[in-house]
């Protein structure tokens, strides 16, 4: 049995807005201690991982571990149905293998979405060490990474430790965008423990960018390893995206 209401659909908008920028389904792990997600996307240069503690929800209720697996499209759908003051209430209908979504406003709809078969093994989480550790305002990597997609399809960042540097090349120019490590800065924590740079793929950098939605971002990674950013969703969740570098060939 699983049961849960969610006062706050905008809230649910973010989170499958997120999920969408690099999946096609999600796989929910359902427990007692709330949702968990994490997968990689189609090519697996990219994983997302989502954790929803039971308190983000104003009632929930869960009797075990259950596997919810839900196409995005058809999560997205729904969720554009959902008016800014709806209630949202959530149950796991096990007989007829349907996850139910009710809109409680002005009237009351109730969506049920067939569950899909889930993949037979779990996405492990990666064991993952880094040398920079930098926290900033969101705008300023949302912008870092617009300015340097005016020229490149790629991009480089760089942090020794006072800055923070964002870097592109094409055929019609160069970019860069530096942030230094001051409380002027909208770069507000830099811990780099030896300069390090990588380079990612911009494309999948400007989709998760567009998933952020809270003030700040936490980035972390070291030469030529995956980047890893964090930021929260809702009170008391979290969501991270981790990117394989591009490395460069000699």
């Amino acid at each position: 049995m699983f049961h849960a209401t969610l006062d706050s659909s905008k809230t649910w908008k973010q989170i499958i807005d997120a999920l969408a920028t690099l999946l096609t389904e999600a796989h929910f792990i359902v427990s007692e201690t709330g949702l968990s997600l994490r997968q990689l996307d189609s090519s697996k240069a990219a994983m997302v991982d989502l954790t929803l503690p039971a308190g983000v929800f104003q009632e929930y209720k869960c009797d075990g571990e259950y596997d919810v697996c839900l196409g995005i499209d058809e999560l997205a759908k729904v969720s554009k149905r959902m008016a800014a003051d709806d209630k949202l209430e959530f149950n796991l209908d096990e007989t007829e293998k349907r996850f139910e979504i009710k809109m409680l406003g002005q009237a009351d709809r109730q969506f049920k979405l067939q569950l899909l078969t889930p993949p037979d093994d779990r996405t492990k989480k990666p064991s993952l060490a880094f040398d920079v550790k930098a926290e900033m305002f969101a705008d300023a990597f949302k912008q870092a990474v617009k300015d340097v997609g005016v020229v490149s399809s790629h991009i480089r960042i760089t942090a020794d430790g006072k800055s923070l540097t964002f870097t592109g090349e094409g055929d019609t120019g160069e970019a860069q965008v530096a942030l230094k490590a001051n409380e002027e800065s909208s770069l507000f924590e830099l811990n780099a423990k030896s300069k390090s740079n990588s380079m990612y793929a911009l494309n999948y950098l400007a989709e998760i960018s567009k998933a952020i939605t809270s003030d700040s971002i936490v980035i972390q990674f070291s030469t030529n390893k995956p980047l890893h950013m964090e930021f929260a969703i809702a009170e008391g969740g979290r969501i991270s995206f981790i990117l394989a570098p591009r490395v460069e060939r000699r």
